[in-house]
Formats: structure tokens, C-alpha cells, sequence
């Protein structure tokens, strides 16, 4: 597997994001901008977007965005590159393309749909990066117990099943990205498999 050398995050731009998940997004952002890894995330300035980009670009970190024009408003303006599409369909696409790696913390709507589109393209053998899943407090689990029922009901095969890693906190997902970089990368598969 090629080095990671960048990862894109995805998280909560809401202003209402408790001080708990703030510190869990800064502190992400800090560990990876020391690890001289780039941070890819929505562009926003707020919310647990805002903390991991602010505390990234403090501890000297490079930062990149992908955001739609629609929110210009809350657009970070300290970032080394901001990208702002009109649609989400190319705005996921940017966040994707850049990334090495993924990590998902706590969001809403748009940060399920960016983990579900991820697991689908890595089910179809469209990449083999990683996707780590920040169980913090949690808050995950709703979903995971959804994933064990696909499984249960055998709608989900078990290698599909694994294709999310979950951790606790900020310091498990450096330590799945380390575990990540040193495994070999599969090749791609030329079609899906369906059972």
C-alpha cells in the first residue's frame, strides 16, 4: 500500500456541536497535522469541521477543503487550498479523490452519506482505502447494530462487514492509520461480486 499521506475526515458542521466532539475534531486535527499528514475535510469554518482545520493549521499542518458555493459564508479562509463546487456529487467526489484514508467522526446527515458512499465503493472494489469509523461515546452504534442485522439476515457478506474500522477516539484512528500503511494494498478487482 502506497504511504498515506493524506486523509480525509468527515464530521458535524453544526454550530451546535457540543465542547466534547469540538475537542475530539481538534484534537484529530492536531495529531495528523504532527504526523505531516494533510487534512482533507468539508471547507467549512464551524463546528467540529472548524475545530479539526483551525487546530491542524496550528500545529502547522496543511489543510484542504471541498466546498459547495452554497455555503461560501462559512467557507475556511486560512486553507492551503479550498475547492467549491455547485453539487454534492463533486464535492464527495473531491473529498474522496484527495484522501489516502478516511476517517469518520460523529455527523449528520452529510456525514452518513459520505460513509455510505465510501463503504460502497470499497465493497465494489473501486479502492481498498481505509475507512475508520470514531466510535466516540458510542455514538456509532446505531449504525453498527444496523450492519450486524445485514449480516445476521445475510444481505451483508462477513468481508463487507469488516470493511469499517472502529475505534474509540482520536488516538485508535492514528493507530488504525499506522496499522493501514503497513499493510499491502489488494489489487482492484475488474468486477463486483454479488452474493
Amino acid at each position: 500500500m502506497p504511504a498515506i499521506r493524506s486523509v480525509t475526515v468527515y464530521a458535524a458542521s453544526s454550530r451546535r456541536c457540543p465542547p466534547a466532539l469540538l475537542a475530539l475534531a481538534e484534537e484529530l486535527g492536531h495529531s495528523l497535522a504532527e504526523r505531516g499528514l494533510t487534512v482533507v475535510y468539508g471547507g467549512a469554518n464551524i463546528g467540529m469541521m472548524g475545530a479539526l482545520a483551525h487546530a491542524a493549521l496550528r500545529a502547522g499542518g496543511r489543510v484542504e477543503g471541498v466546498i459547495l458555493d452554497r455555503f461560501a459564508s462559512v467557507a475556511h479562509d486560512g486553507l492551503h487550498l479550498l475547492e467549491t463546487v455547485a453539487d454534492m456529487r463533486s464535492r464527495k467526489a473531491g473529498l474522496a479523490a484527495r484522501g489516502d484514508a478516511f476517517i469518520a467522526l460523529p455527523g449528520a446527515f452529510g456525514t452518513l452519506e459520505e460513509v455510505s458512499e465510501i463503504l460502497v465503493e470499497r465493497q465494489l472494489h473501486f479502492h481498498e482505502k481505509p475507512l475508520i469509523l470514531v466510535n466516540y461515546q458510542n455514538f456509532w452504534n446505531p449504525l453498527l447494530a444496523l450492519f450486524d442485522r445485514q449480516l445476521a439476515e445475510g444481505i451483508l457478506a462477513s468481508e463487507d462487514r469488516a470493511i469499517p474500522v472502529v475505534v474509540e477516539d482520536s488516538r485508535g484512528a492514528l493507530a488504525e492509520l499506522d496499522r493501514a500503511a503497513k499493510l499491502p494494498r489488494a489489487p482492484i478487482a475488474t468486477g463486483a461480486k454479488f452474493d
